[in-house]
């Protein structure tokens, strides 16, 4: 078997609260209040599980959009619908929003497309100076501060996600076939 390459990181950083969270939702909404440039999100901390899932991820968003085809009104809560596996945006929330009581969770960038010749879309640069400094300034005004920890299998909270825990493992494979099944789900 042909052996993988790694991914490059995906723009999220893994967030620790000052204190277990009160109201998700107005996090949620003073994060979009108070962002500057781009699209950011908050997700659950046992959501992410590789670099991979969020390209993916990230990749269906973009075709979404291109072809008129956006189940949610917003590319943050698109991204978020694609990420848990479903059609239904509140289930989708449930899976990989925050919740009360969290302690820890993700802050996501969702980067702008760049459309090469016929339209093929490419991995978008990346200025991970001005993400960072961002994404500290984001986190602040949310009450946490940024952990030093990537997206990885050993994070995941697979049942919470919807993936089939009754398998022997859950791997990468099947996170990505999660996110290609959200539209195909009737």
């Amino acid at each position: 078997m042909e052996e993988l390459h790694p991914s490059p990181w995906f723009p999220c950083w893994r967030l620790k609260f000052d204190a277990p969270l009160e109201s998700p939702k107005d996090s949620a909404i003073h994060l979009s209040e108070v962002q500057e440039v781009g699209l950011w999100c908050l997700l659950g901390a046992g959501s992410l599980g590789s670099e991979r899932q969020l390209w993916a991820t990230w990749s269906g968003v973009v075709d979404n959009q291109q072809n008129d085809r956006m189940k949610a009104r917003s590319l943050e809560v698109e991204f978020i619908r694609l990420l848990a596996g479903t059609h239904n945006i509140d289930q989708a929330f449930r899976r990989v929003g925050l919740k009360e009581g969290d302690e820890e969770g993700w802050l996501a960038y969702i980067p702008d497309a760049e459309l090469g010749e016929g339209e093929d879309v490419h991995l978008p640069y990346l200025n991970w100076r001005d993400l960072n400094h961002e994404a500290e300034r984001l986190a602040f005004s949310v009450n946490a501060v940024i952990q030093s920890m990537r997206p990885s299998m050993a994070l995941l909270d697979a049942e919470k996600l919807g993936l089939e825990v009754n398998i022997s493992k859950v791997d990468e494979a099947s996170l990505l076939a999660h996110v290609a099944n959200a539209d195909s789900q009737s």
